[in-house]
């Protein structure tokens, strides 16, 4: 039995590694905007952490190629793109509650999309994208808020916002995706993440494929909800474009409801949602306010250049299982 005593001994200081590096990793909630009791070291004086596959970090990018901010750009990856960075400790000192992005301006942080939106502008001397008259502010902020995506329950208000709907809608490039991903990096979800469902999506789309977990558990029944009720949104959207006579959302006045609606726009587009909507309804005015945001130079800056090989792989393995299996076309879009 003397073999025993040295495996008890090991295993006792693998848990005490293991529950400080958890203590280490814990995340907490924070809340929104500029922390002025919090000093971060810093390089430039505007930096950004985001993720370009992020949905609220291109917004924001966009939002800060439009002022033309000269910023270091902090890549830091997710899962589905690499490893559970967001929960490593470098990045926890950043950002407590683990989420991206981030906006540091002169080491304090700003946190939550939305409010680093509204900042930005304090940073800067160009012309507002956020309009004057008090009627326009507030069409823009409803808009804001249309598209956002909840950092506490993500898809809580699928029926009346287009946000809660992109994280179902994401779903099937995550699965395809994630076939790029070590198996240990998604492990590190089940040690360390503060929500377990994710790492276990994420551990069942490596072993089980796209089919798999379209078959089994609850993947199926949220995508078929986000794709019913973001058909409604996007109908919404095209009947406002129409109705405001453009050429965006707001009639003349380019802002940052059209930045947060291009962020709904690409993820539904390298998705394959776009076009599958877009058989669906006629959504021209949606299709034209696509294509002009998309000619303007901060979109070749915030998205283009910054274009993931890891995103694009997953788009086409997404594309070429949607081509060639009907179950998976029936599961996805109900026919």
């Amino acid at each position: 039995m003397a073999w025993f005593i040295p495996l008890i001994v090991l295993l006792t200081l693998a848990l005490i590694a293991y529950l400080r590096e958890k203590r280490q990793r814990r995340t907490r909630p924070v809340s929104g905007g500029k922390q002025s009791g919090v000093h971060l070291p810093y390089e430039k004086d505007i930096e950004l952490y985001a993720n370009p596959f992020s949905h609220c970090s291109r917004k924001v990018t966009l939002a800060m190629e439009e002022y033309g901010l000269d910023y270091a750009y902090h890549n830091v990856h997710l899962i589905e793109t690499g490893w559970y960075e967001t929960i490593s400790r470098a990045f926890l000192a950043v950002n407590p509650s683990g989420l991206l992005p981030v906006l540091v301006h002169k080491g304090a942080p700003v946190y939550e999309s939305d409010d680093i939106l509204l900042y930005l502008e304090t940073l800067t001397d160009k012309q507002s994208i956020i309009p004057h008259d008090a009627a326009g502010r507030k069409a823009m902020k409803e808009w804001i808020e249309f598209c956002s995506v909840s950092s506490h329950d993500p898809m809580a208000a699928m029926d009346t916002q287009a946000g809660a709907c992109v994280p179902a809608l994401t779903l099937p490039i995550f699965a395809t995706m994630i076939s790029d991903i070590d198996i240990r990096h998604i492990l590190t979800g089940f040690l360390f993440h503060p929500d377990k469902v994710r790492p276990m999506f994420f551990l069942s789309a490596k072993l089980l494929g796209l089919g798999g977990i379209l078959k089994t558990g609850p993947a199926g029944g949220l995508i078929g909800r986000g794709r019913d009720a973001m058909l409604g949104h996007m109908e919404t959207i095209n009947t406002a474009l129409k109705q405001g006579g453009g050429p965006w959302i707001l009639g003349d006045q380019f802002s940052l409801a059209d930045i947060s609606l291009a962020s709904i726009y690409l993820r539904l587009d390298e998705t394959g949602w776009l076009e599958w909507f877009m058989g669906q309804s006629d959504l021209h005015a949606i299709a034209v306010h696509y294509a002009q945001l998309k000619a303007r130079p901060s979109w070749q800056k915030a998205i283009e250049e910054k274009q993931l090989d890891i995103v694009k792989s997953g788009r086409q393995r997404l594309l070429n299982l949607v081509q060639n299996s009907p179950a998976i076309r029936r599961k996805l879009y109900g026919s």
